[in-house]
């Protein structure tokens, strides 16, 4: 089975080849080291991309968490001592 699969991907690989050969003939060596060179620049400038953008996106995501959990703290409302003795009178009336 593993030998028909390889034979199978061989002869996809091989038509591939010979189809873009036809099409774009034997390069020189000179259009070779061209093409190397634009596919090799393109290629580091999408991972410079990718690394630069993923730890900008870290930094952000870290900043959002430290703003998420700061929060205002609220005022306590604190009663006067008269408030608490009247409250306290008011219940002693209501069971008289």
């Amino acid at each position: 089975m593993k030998k028909k699969i390889f034979e199978f991907l061989t002869s996809v690989w091989d038509a591939a080849e010979y189809r873009l050969r036809l099409l774009c003939g034997k390069p020189s060596p000179m259009k070779r080291f061209i093409v190397v060179l634009i596919l090799g620049g393109a290629l580091s400038l999408f991972f410079i991309y990718t690394l630069v953008s993923s730890i900008y996106n870290i930094g952000v995501q870290d900043a959002k968490k430290e703003f998420m959990e700061l929060q205002h703290i609220e005022g306590v409302k604190l009663q006067s001592e008269n408030e608490s003795i009247n409250i306290l009178n008011q219940k002693e009336n209501e069971y008289e």
